[in-house]
């Protein structure tokens, strides 16, 4: 398959830029993953980039696992005409391994604590060792991961300001004693050992990172980030700050706004069209997302057809709303408009 077979002209454009960083603002249903999954290949075929200097970095396994698939259905399956597609903390953990003798922080060797042995064995001996319950214990270790995630504890004062001093030192001392290390501080430490240690090797001498929901980067994503950009990388980022979900682990959607401050000569690359929405699901959601003054201006369109109508329905209760969903589905698959496997119903909680 070409690398841009049945592209359209934005996602072509999108896909073969070169020559400086860039950004991608993509709009719901315009492509995203599709020109991500070509630029890749388009790097390969058309540039001779080797897979091996190509790195792309997702937020999720899944869509780690979707983004690998798509690309070697382009290339080919053989690993070794691929590049690495990786979440941030799996890209993490490899090079700790690779540079684990350059590194101080973490107790040697490297050992990444798994989740039977994080409920059971260390929070239940930091309970007992500190006489705390078990929902207070999470809640400490909560606040480390979003000092991690936001950068604070590399400000002055940190340690002194920690809400709970006790635990922290108390666990820092197990965590020397029974040698291991979270996951949730493996981006830290990368970020780290990146800054403090010039002879910190990654695993290939990259020369593209292309980065997937740039939006939910977190301050701690973005360093390791940059650092990666210092050794020459050039960055393809990929996102929209109309679709950031992840406020509660410190991702901040102004982050790709202000892609272009953090990367003065990059080029700003728009999808517009969207090809999976109906003209009136897309028209609702540009009503939601205009109450956002912030964002960014998006002249979203499709070509496809009006579809259903939106429907807002106020219900007294549970029991009243319950019986709505339930009658609008009946009547939907008996007018023969969808069949229950086509129904989806989505509930805050």
């Amino acid at each position: 398959m070409r690398w841009d077979e049945e592209l359209l002209d934005d996602q072509k454009k999108a896909a073969c830029h070169s020559g400086c960083h860039a950004r991608l603002l993509a709009g719901p249903g315009t492509g995203k993953t599709l020109t991500l999954t070509r630029r890749a290949a388009y790097l390969v075929s058309e540039r001779g980039v080797p897979a091996s200097q190509i790195l792309a970095l997702t937020f999720t396994r899944a869509a780690a696992f979707e983004l690998r698939n798509r690309i070697a259905a382009v290339l080919g399956d053989q690993d070794s005409n691929l590049p690495r597609v990786s979440t941030l903390h799996s890209f993490a953990l490899r090079q700790l391994l690779r540079n684990s003798d350059r590194i101080e922080a973490i107790p040697q060797p490297l050992r990444i604590a798994d989740d039977w042995e994080e409920r059971n064995i260390i929070l239940e001996e930091l309970k007992a060792i500190l006489g705390y319950d078990l929902k207070t214990v999470r809640k400490r270790f909560n606040q480390l991961s979003a000092d991690w995630q936001t950068l604070a504890v590399d400000e002055e004062g940190w340690e002194t300001g920690f809400p709970d001093p006790r635990f922290l030192g108390a666990w820092r001392q197990h965590r020397e004693v029974f040698g291991y290390a979270l996951r949730s501080e493996l981006v830290y430490q990368l970020k780290r050992a990146l800054e403090q240690s010039s002879e910190f090797s990654l695993e290939s001498e990259y020369l593209h990172l292309l980065v997937d929901e740039y939006q939910d980067m977190n301050r701690c994503d973005l360093a390791v980030i940059s650092a990666i950009r210092d050794k020459g990388v050039e960055v393809f980022g990929a996102g929209d700050d109309d679709q950031s979900i992840y406020g509660w682990r410190g991702a901040d959607f102004r982050n790709i706004i202000r892609f272009r401050q953090d990367y003065p000569q990059a080029q700003v690359v728009l999808l517009e069209q969207n090809y999976r929405s109906t003209r009136n699901i897309l028209e609702a959601a540009r009503h939601v997302i205009a109450l956002n003054s912030q964002r960014t201006e998006k002249n979203l369109w499709t070509e496809n057809e009006s579809g259903l109508p939106i429907t807002v329905f106020e219900a007294y209760d549970e029991q009243e709303e319950a019986d709505y969903v339930v009658n609008e589905i009946r009547r939907l698959v008996a007018q023969k408009l969808c069949r229950l496997g086509d129904c989806a119903v989505m509930y805050r909680t």
